[in-house]
């Protein structure tokens, strides 16, 4: 196999065989487009710290051999196919040109073909790992776009840049397959309890008051539970399309956080949990917009309260100085492990560890809060220990704040 050569130190992910950006330069004249298909290995770093560089570097050598032998057999004659790799990347290359009697690619054409080319090419590396003894199932991802010819821009650079897109847009069709399922299963639950509820009410539980009234309560539940699902994804959707209209005025952060407390009271008692507020009396107004911050607060002390020890007490402290305000709501449930953390603002997340699946359900709030914290140039941070408890701190910058003078 010919030695890589490595792009320009700007662009030194992507290493190439010898030659390589020279024939795609020679293509792009002659065609002026053509299709652009990347693949990679996930996680080929991982791969070699298990089995060595040697049978990474022998895997690339074997897979390289066999597509060099495919060459124009995949597609067409016009296939250009370059693989390598340095010790934790690897890729493969496809350009061809627009199909016949079409002087453009159609987002569909790409797709199909990227696809197609993906699956051959998981069945060839995988072939190929499990001849040099490699058992695990080796994953492969892709991406597509168009390259087109630009005489005023380096050759290197176009692919890099071709590169750069493909890999984003598989990035984000994979945040939309993920987000999709994901509400299509939070859908899903609450209808399908709706529905066995109520096939059981028309089959003749109406019949019998009491237990009518127990299934028909539960139906309520699970439509409130869709209506506040619903909710969140349409507030999410906006605040992350920046079209939600922030209104700020001088709040008053202590009253808001007894209100919330006192709102949140009879669902503590529920679970056994108290809900306690530390502050100075003589805490300043804040500049804030006064629905979205509530918004944020009940999200926090709702999911302290849920996931608290019976018999625990749930703390909302608040506390300033000249730069900033900060709200922390503390409470000494079953903790989060540490490398949870990083992630527990996306979207749907569940943390799977520990004693509790903790902000398992929606998975919505977090991320709403994040926003709309974010909205106020403020920060929300999370701090956790497994068996000890969770504080989320949210900093509110000072803007124009109205000082109270102490008696």
């Amino acid at each position: 196999m010919d030695s890589a050569k490595t792009l320009p130190e700007s662009h030194s992910d992507l290493p190439f065989l010898n030659g390589v950006l020279d024939r795609v330069e020679r293509e792009l004249k002659q065609r002026e487009q053509v299709g652009f298909l990347y693949f990679d290995v996930i996680e080929f770093g991982r791969l070699i710290e298990t089995h060595g560089p040697e049978v990474g570097q022998r895997l690339l050598q074997a897979l390289g051999e066999t597509l060099n032998k495919q060459r124009g057999k995949l597609f067409r004659d016009e296939d250009l196919i370059a693989v390598g790799g340095p010790e934790v990347d690897f890729f493969v290359i496809y350009l061809f040109s627009p199909p016949r009697r079409k002087e453009s690619f159609a987002k569909s054409d790409l797709k199909l073909i990227a696809n197609r080319v993906l699956q051959k090419l998981s069945y060839m590396i995988n072939e190929t790992a499990a001849r040099l003894g490699v058992e695990e199932k080796i994953d492969l991802r892709g991406g597509y776009t168009v390259l087109k010819y630009d005489p005023n821009t380096p050759v290197d650079r176009l692919v890099y840049e071709a590169r750069k897109e493909a890999a984003l847009k598989t990035e984000l069709e994979e945040i939309m397959l993920t987000f999709v399922s994901n509400v299509s299963h939070e859908l899903r639950t609450p209808l399908t309890c709706i529905k066995g509820y109520a096939e059981t009410l028309l089959e003749g539980a109406l019949s019998e008051p009491d237990l009518a009234l127990r299934w028909m309560k539960v139906i309520y539940d699970e439509a409130g539970r869709l209506e506040r699902l619903i909710r969140d994804l349409l507030d999410l959707s906006m605040i992350e399309a920046h079209q939600v209209e922030m209104h700020f005025h001088e709040v008053d952060l202590v009253g808001l956080c007894k209100h919330t407390a006192a709102v949140l009271a009879p669902h503590g008692k529920a679970r056994g949990v108290t809900i306690e507020v530390i502050a100075d009396e003589n805490f300043p107004l804040w500049r804030a917009d006064e629905d979205r911050l509530s918004q944020v607060i009940t999200n926090l002390v709702d999911n302290a309260i849920k996931y608290s020890l019976t018999d625990g007490v749930v703390t909302i402290k608040l506390g300033y100085t000249r730069d900033k305000a900060e709200i922390e709501v503390i409470d000494r449930g079953s903790g989060m492990p540490e490398e949870e953390l990083p992630r527990i603002f996306e979207r749907f997340y569940r943390v799977e560890k520990g004693s509790a699946a903790r902000f398992g359900g929606r998975g919505l709030g977090l991320s709403i809060a994040m926003h709309i914290v974010e909205a106020h140039g403020g920060e929300i941070r999370v701090e956790s220990k497994l068996h000890e408890g969770t504080r989320f701190r949210v900093s509110l910058p000072a803007g124009d704040v109205t000082w109270l003078e102490e008696e």
